[in-house]
């Protein structure tokens, strides 16, 4: 746990995948695991000269054991018939180099396949394939799934714990296969601002097809989520866990390249908090729950700064990105929470991206990252007091002032 404890401490400040140091600890364990089972396997081996039993490879076909009926149904979808595609499908995802998360260790491909859905989408014929598969240091057959068009695999998700079963493709990333899992599966777009600033969705139910499988079409910028549920959520509420596709969680790359600012600092640890409040991811949770801030559907939803501070009146402000916009939230010295601020878009490139102005004459928050800020030249951050006409940054040699 010390180690742990210790990797995580050193790579706080960099842009690493979540769980990246649980899966290098996981790996070490595996490492050692792997030891011990070679040492044992060579036991075994003489053992088996002595006696006479030869240790061999397992002939058992690998078959998940399980009531998954993928394995065993015909085809469905309107291209079950077309037997051209389902072979090249097939040849296509025999292919077992490509498709695979760098982490998904599979050690036998040879299990026969199941082309279990077939069907026209708006980016062109598409499949799903089920298989069963042998894993490192896993002794029972997983299941993979995945999908095959435009004559390659797209994607393969080695099922493990809660299966994703969402697979978006195309052109412009616009198309998504979504399977039900039992469940009904709903999509909302186009999410609206009130007057009051909280946001509300609508939901549409999508058809799922007898065996379960929906094909939508949802363009990036129509900012699309979706639910799988029992009923739809309510309008006003985010605070419900989307379904999400591999790229949304950032699988398959160790390291990925910020967006939005690009920003990363916590300037939060240098003021104390309200006693209440644990953290600048409480903060963010509750304007999510509050439906101020949209579901967090990507791992790059959020920026990764922020920027705190305690306001003349006695109460706790604090500035964040998301979406590539800022958003603040003001809490009470309790830790109750007492007013949200949408700011403007967060441009990178621009000086002084982050000008919040808060309600209440308390001031305005000013954030550059890597900049002096005000007429005291503090690092990052300054909260300009209320009636402040303009702001001087300094980066380097060169200094700009900027209207507040």
């Amino acid at each position: 746990m010390e180690l742990k404890q210790a990797m995580e401490a050193a790579t706080a400040d960099l842009d690493v995948r979540p769980g990246f140091v649980g899966d290098v600890m996981t790996g070490a364990r595996r490492r050692h695991t792997r030891r011990l089972v070679a040492v044992t396997a060579a036991v075994a081996l003489l053992a088996g000269v002595t006696t006479g039993v030869l240790v061999t490879r397992s002939s058992e076909p690998v078959t998940p054991a399980s009531s998954d009926a993928r394995f065993t149904r015909p085809t469905s979808g309107d291209l079950a018939g077309d037997t051209q595609f389902i072979e090249q499908t097939r040849a296509a995802w025999a292919n077992k180099t490509v498709g695979w998360g760098p982490y998904d260790n599979v050690t036998d491909f040879t299990a026969q396949s199941n082309v279990f859905w077939a069907g026209n989408t708006p980016s062109g014929p598409a499949a799903l394939v089920v298989q069963g598969v042998m894993v490192r240091d896993n002794a029972v057959p997983q299941v993979a799934v995945g999908l095959v068009a435009g004559g390659a695999v797209v994607e393969r998700e080695l099922v493990s714990g809660e299966q994703r079963g969402l697979f978006q493709f195309g052109a412009d990333s616009s198309t998504y296969v979504a399977l039900s899992l039992g469940k009904r599966i709903y999509l909302s777009q186009d999410p609206v601002r009130g007057q009051d600033n909280r946001l509300t969705r609508q939901w549409r139910e999508l058809e799922r097809g007898e065996f379960g499988v929906a094909v939508v079409h949802a363009p990036p910028q129509s900012k699309p989520v979706f639910v799988r549920a029992d009923s739809p959520p309510a309008p006003d509420v985010f605070a419900v866990n989307p379904v999400r596709t591999k790229a949304d969680l950032g699988l398959g790359k160790a390291f990925t390249p910020r967006t939005g600012l690009g920003w990363t600092g916590d300037q939060c640890k240098k003021v104390t908090a309200p006693r209440n409040l644990h953290s600048p991811a409480q903060a963010q949770s509750e304007m999510q729950a509050r439906a101020y801030v949209d579901f967090l559907v990507s791992r790059d939803s959020l920026g990764s700064w922020v920027a705190c501070t305690w306001t003349p009146d006695g109460r706790y402000a604090l500035a964040f990105e998301a979406f590539g916009q800022v958003y603040g939230a003001l809490y009470t010295a309790d830790g109750d929470f007492s007013a949200a601020i949408i700011g403007g878009p967060a441009v990178k490139g621009t000086v002084a991206p982050v000008r919040l102005a808060l309600p209440d004459s308390q001031g305005t928050m000013v954030a550059d990252f890597g900049a002096l800020v005000g007429p005291e030249q503090r690092p990052d951050f300054w909260l300009a007091p209320a009636g402040t006409k303009e702001v001087t940054i300094v980066r380097g040699d060169s200094s700009t002032v900027v209207p507040l």
